[in-house]
């Protein structure tokens, strides 16, 4: 009886210690509700999807003058609307330029390549409030085919190689996950480029186009176009705009250019392929604008665009108004500073402010 105790009681206490494994060996981690991870706030890289459009603004604007002054067509930067879809530059690279980096700026990550619609997305740009990225082209990419019917038949834009290009329109990712409307634009060789080397080598400076984009020879090469205040696709240059440079250190040369159909003008005025060409008016009536960064002594240290309207008219809610605008240098590259204006401020009508969702700073 005894012995048959003992051997009750040791097989008790084997099972009960066999239970007491089994429950001291974690269960499997369960497939479907993964266990959380929990990271440092400073070790979270948030990101912003970025996309917009790549254009060639002297191609929209070529298409919208060829339109002439009763064109039906508005000169909106939309999809769906004929001048832009003739000036939208497909096979594009865009990527953002990191203005920040050091010791010079960088571009980030691979670039994004422009469909038929001219139309692009970056996934995944690092999402920071403090300093904004800008957009570069790299000069890849070309216009629609002439041939293509993308509208009425009106004459078309010389085609161009382009010159890598960066738009000065500040894109803040940090205020939003989702930055839409970017734009990029792409300066050719054959537009107001080549009428401003055409003026400066018939004034006895030889200059080619590729020598303005050269960094031994100009620190930048900025073109400046300025539109009419509304809608905030509104395209539509804007007349009698005055620019004035403010520059610490270095040197700057302003030209002022105007258009007129290809090949209509006297020899002596060096109109370009496109049309265009450097005037001696005090302001030009497309709110069209190149400056110039010679390379002669050290970088300038800070530029500043002050723009004026000097129209005034009541049905136009004119004169418009925009800040000052901060420059950069860009050398190797083209700055393309493309400016809506703004109405003045009146509790009676709106100012048209870019939406949020462009993800520009407060003002600009």
């Amino acid at each position: 009886m005894m012995t048959r105790s003992l051997r009750h009681v040791a097989l008790l206490g084997a099972v009960m210690l066999g239970t007491g494994c089994e429950q001291s060996v974690a269960p499997a981690e369960s497939n479907v509700v993964p266990r959380p991870v929990f990271l440092a706030a400073d070790k979270v890289q948030l990101t912003s999807r970025v996309s917009g459009v790549a254009y060639d603004p002297e191609a929209f604007f070529f298409n919208l003058a060829m339109c002439g002054p009763t064109c039906q067509i508005p000169p909106f930067l939309s999809e769906g609307v004929p001048h832009y879809l003739r000036s939208a530059v497909r096979g594009a690279n865009v990527m953002p330029l990191d203005v920040a980096a050091q010791p010079q700026p960088q571009p980030i990550g691979p670039p994004a390549v422009a469909d038929n619609l001219g139309m692009w997305l970056l996934p995944a740009v690092p999402a920071r409030y403090e300093v904004p990225y800008f957009m570069l082209a790299t000069g890849a990419g070309a216009l629609p085919d002439p041939t293509e019917p993308l509208g009425p038949p009106l004459p078309q834009p010389p085609r161009t190689d382009y010159l890598p290009t960066l738009t000065l329109r500040p894109v803040m990712t940090g205020g939003s996950g989702t930055c839409v409307s970017q734009e990029a634009a792409h300066i050719g060789k054959n537009g107001v480029l080549e009428a401003v080397s055409r003026h400066l080598t018939a004034t006895g400076t030889p200059t080619t186009v590729e020598d303005l984009v050269n960094p031994t020879k100009y620190w930048g090469t900025n073109v400046l176009w300025f539109y009419a205040a509304g809608n905030p696709v509104l395209r539509a240059p804007a007349d009698n705009v005055s620019l004035e440079v403010n520059i610490s250190g270095g040197l700057q040369q302003t030209y002022v250019i105007d258009w007129a159909p290809p090949g209509v003008l006297p020899p002596f005025l060096n109109q370009s392929s496109r049309g265009f060409y450097v005037t001696n008016a005090a302001t030009s009536s497309l709110g069209l604008y190149v400056v110039l960064l010679p390379v002669a002594g050290p970088p300038p240290s800070s530029i500043q665009y002050l723009v004026k309207d000097t129209k005034t008219s009541t049905s136009a809610q004119r004169p418009w108004e925009f800040p000052p605008i901060q420059g950069g240098i860009g050398p190797g590259s083209v700055t393309f500073v493309g400016v809506q204006m703004f109405y003045k401020s009146n509790p009676l009508r709106p100012s048209y402010p870019p939406p949020p969702q462009l993800c520009l700073p407060p003002g600009l």
